[in-house]
């Protein structure tokens, strides 16, 4: 039993941590220096005994927030109260926001509800196509959070449509415009729309999904996307376009196939006004 224990701690401890800076002069100048932790793709795994390993990785980033970009929690037995029991573990500290991603979207019905009124005793700012003004030292951005239709998730195995695309038009539906002028985050878990994203009005996206491409070729990138699709363009990483910026998450956990090259990742993003 304490081979086992000591076994799976030396596994966990492997998460990588990733640094980005996000420049823009759309932020207000107290949010220089403000720090997010970006956790995605959990998929219910247990980083050691009550998440110590995971959560002394979020001590040591320092962050002012967690923001939480979905499949946190699947089907797998355990996986709704661990993540339960890791956010209230987290909002003990620090804001933590959240959208779904298409794993908790295809939960059962009392699973969802579970989930549900779980976060929201733990404290988690839940975001389903709505927005949350984030306010610092006087100052504030948007955070919004969008839950998009299986259907644009492009899974062969549930509501595959051929040729179906995420658009600027489908974003303003489910979130509506844009507000005012302020820098704007945008959680959205699947990143192949990124263009839609930032056409939308989107400054910062952070997303996952993609599980760094699970397997990672140096020189090429990650190799495979859920979608099961070859080199996906944004397997993981920061990317820049037409003056929009997106940080797409490695996860944390897993799903099918086996990680290689590729580990277990947990996201910093420090904000920079110019």
């Amino acid at each position: 039993m304490n081979r086992k224990k000591r076994k799976r701690d030396k596994n966990t401890a492997k998460i990588k941590t990733s640094y980005y800076t996000i420049s823009s002069p759309k932020l207000p100048e107290p949010f220089c220096g403000y720090r997010i932790v970006h956790l995605s793709d959990l998929h219910g795994t247990l980083y050691g005994r009550n998440h110590k390993v995971l959560i002394q990785k979020v001590r040591e980033a320092a962050p002012n927030c967690i923001m939480m970009t979905g499949d946190m929690a699947d089907q797998s037995q355990g996986a709704i109260p661990r993540l339960i029991d890791l956010c209230s573990r987290l909002c003990r500290h620090w804001p933590v926001y959240f959208i779904d991603g298409n794993h908790e979207q295809c939960l059962k019905e009392k699973e969802q509800a579970s989930l549900q009124r779980g976060l929201k005793r733990a404290g988690v700012i839940q975001l389903k196509n709505s927005a949350q003004e984030l306010v610092y030292k006087g100052a504030s951005i948007q955070v919004y959070g969008l839950v998009m239709p299986m259907v644009y998730y492009k899974d062969w195995f549930r509501e595959y449509r051929w040729g179906i695309k995420f658009t600027v038009q489908d974003a303003e539906r489910l979130l509506g415009m844009p507000r005012g002028d302020s820098f704007r985050i945008l959680l959205a878990h699947n990143p192949l729309y990124f263009p839609a994203y930032r056409d939308w009005g989107a400054d910062l996206t952070l997303s996952g999904h993609i599980h760094g491409g699970i397997i990672c070729i140096p020189g090429l990138g990650g190799l495979l996307s859920p979608e099961v699709k070859f080199f996906p363009k944004y397997d993981g990483g920061y990317f820049w376009e037409e003056g929009k910026q997106m940080v797409v998450s490695r996860g944390l956990g897993n799903h099918f196939l086996f990680r290689l090259w590729n580990p277990p990742e947990l996201a910093v993003i420090t904000l920079k006004h110019p």
